[in-house]
């Protein structure tokens, strides 16, 4: 068997997990009333417009490069920090921050969707088949490649044309060993780390000490994807700091900084544009040269490593917990509510993707804090303030509410055979977006305590946008809820039904907006209660749409 083989066997295995990603068979949901055709061709459909997203995704930043790149003669005229920066400069600072978030995305998309590619069972199934292990292999690294196909080929194709046309075709071909090089190391790093999670993390026990671990390392994780944010804001400083290093000559911190991956690369197509020089000595060149041969072997051993490592990490079983005396487990009767949000905290600290939509605006909340104790407030600090964080922590949390709802199909198993009303996971689900918002936005308020002239000012803020936030997860959870009952929850994690769940956040960020909005438009002195009035008044209205129709018990 050769490579054709493998390819028609990835094809069959990727249908079925496309079924399982979207229906979630082998977690115990259920499907009623479909035909089988229609059930597969729904399932690969849903997931190609998931990976159609994160492609677009990825245009757009590529988009965005280029045209960074066509502006460069003019925003180079002014200084960065004091420093002017050079044409071909500024070029290799922007390629640099594009293969970076490349790399980035890829990787934080890989690590969603690797739990739900282990959780299908697909490679199990193909174990004890009639086929040689190299084909087995070779289609289960086939298997995991086609969960990034369109990401990754709008990355190596689109890149190369999008820099070929503003600074020339040489340049467009020149970019090509770097975004290649950043694509392997993405989805080697998304199994290599995603592996560890889902041996060591994801099956670990309960209790104390183990949930700070679980929850430190999901920290650590989503991390560099913050980063990735910053490095929007933080890029004049960057690439001020990259010409200083350039500009003064033949140095230490100027070959480490060539030899530094994706720098190494990302000075290739201005060199090759022939735009102007880098100031780079003959000595530098070696460092480009040598430096690029070595990313690229790497870039291919993780290539070949990756292909391999699939059916290893995909039929390798988690680490066994240690056992514990079940005398010693106490058991503590809690309302439904209570024990829909305890459940969905505890998956979540399992599952890459929900902790960080969890994590997230948290983070988001954090760096306004530490920015606004380190910078001050401003004038009019304590409004302005106030402002701005109640309206980011609420869109945030509001805009991620929809994807909670698929945290259901990992207990709905379980949940559909006991007597626990839809109110009640909806009163749930809806309490962990309130404690998003409120923590997100707790967290500004606590780290600038000291800097807001006004901060009882913020307080209310806060208050008046959260009758708002429930109403936005009211709403949305109430659409889902009402199409999961129909329909037998199609939408099961976060790489399926993507368009759908982006609709359905739609009316809750206009929920969400409108208080604010009312802030803007109030007349009087007041218009903070003003915000608070329609907030409630948006409340009492989703109340009824999100739980006096939904009182029915779980079926």
């Amino acid at each position: 068997m050769g490579w054709r083989e493998a390819w028609r066997i990835s094809n069959v295995a990727f249908t079925e997990l496309s079924l399982q990603a979207i229906y979630a068979l082998r977690q115990g949901n259920s499907v009623f009333g479909d035909r089988a055709e229609r059930m597969v061709r729904r399932a690969r459909r849903r997931v190609v417009q998931s990976k159609t997203i994160v492609a677009l995704v990825l245009l757009f930043l590529c988009a965005g490069a280029a045209f960074l790149l066509h502006l460069a003669p003019a925003i180079t005229t002014r200084p960065f920090f004091g420093v002017f920066v050079s044409v071909p400069v500024f070029d290799a600072g922007v390629l640099t921050g594009l293969i970076s978030l490349d790399l980035a995305f890829l990787w934080w998309t890989g690590l969603q969707v690797l739990p739900t590619f282990l959780a299908s069972g697909v490679l199990a199934v193909l174990e004890p088949l009639p086929i040689d292990d190299r084909t087995l292999g070779r289609a289960a690294g086939l298997l995991y490649l086609r969960l990034f196909d369109l990401p990754a080929l709008s990355v190596l194709l689109a890149t190369p044309l999008f820099v070929g046309a503003v600074l020339g075709p040489g340049a467009g071909v020149a970019i090509l060993p770097g975004v290649a090089t950043g694509v392997a190391f993405a989805l080697a790093l998304a199994l290599l780390t995603g592996r560890a999670f889902v041996r060591r993390i994801q099956g670990s026990r309960g209790g104390g000490g183990p949930t700070l671990v679980r929850w430190t390392y999901l920290v650590l994780w989503v991390l560099p994807a913050f980063a990735m944010f910053g490095l929007v804001v933080a890029a004049p400083g960057l690439v001020a700091l990259v010409a200083r290093t350039i500009q003064g000559g033949p140095s230490v911190a100027t070959d480490l900084l060539l030899a530094a991956f994706p720098f190494t690369f990302a000075v290739l197509p201005p060199l090759a544009a022939g735009t102007g020089s880098l100031f780079l000595a003959p000595a530098s060149a070696v460092v480009v040269a040598i430096a690029s041969a070595g990313y690229l072997l790497l870039a291919s051993a993780s290539a070949v490593w990756l292909m391999g490592a699939v059916r290893r990490v995909g039929i390798a079983p988690p680490l066994a917990a240690r056992e514990v005396d079940a005398r010693s487990i106490a058991l503590f009767p809690q309302s439904a509510a209570r024990a829909v949000l305890t459940k969905d905290l505890r998956i979540a600290s399992r599952t890459p993707g929900y902790a960080f939509l969890i994590l997230f605006p948290a983070l988001d909340g954090l760096a306004i804090g530490l920015f606004t104790f380190v910078t001050g407030t401003g004038t009019n600090g304590a409004f302005a303030l106030g402002l701005g964080a109640v309206t980011t922590s609420a869109l945030l949390a509001t805009f991620f509410g929809p994807a909670f709802f698929a945290i259901e199909v990992n207990a709905y198993s379980y949940g559909r055979t006991l007597p626990i009303r839809d109110s009640s996971i909806v009163l749930g689900k809806t309490a962990l977006v309130a404690t998003i918002y409120l923590v997100a936005a707790g967290l500004v308020l606590g780290l600038t305590a000291l800097r807001v002239d006004r901060p009882l000012t913020f307080f209310e803020f806060i208050a008046a946008e959260l009758p708002a936030v429930v109403a936005a997860a009211f709403v949305e959870l109430g659409i889902l809820f009402r199409r999961a009952r129909a329909r037998g929850l199609p939408i099961v994690n976060l790489y399926s039904g993507a368009f759908y769940a982006v609709l359905v956040a739609i009316p809750g960020l206009i929920l969400a907006a409108l208080p604010l909005l009312a802030y803007r438009l109030a007349p009087g002195a007041a218009p903070v209660a003003w915000m608070g009035l329609v907030a409630v008044a948006e409340l009492a209205a989703a109340s009824p749409f999100a739980l006096w129709r939904s009182g029915g018990r779980s079926t």
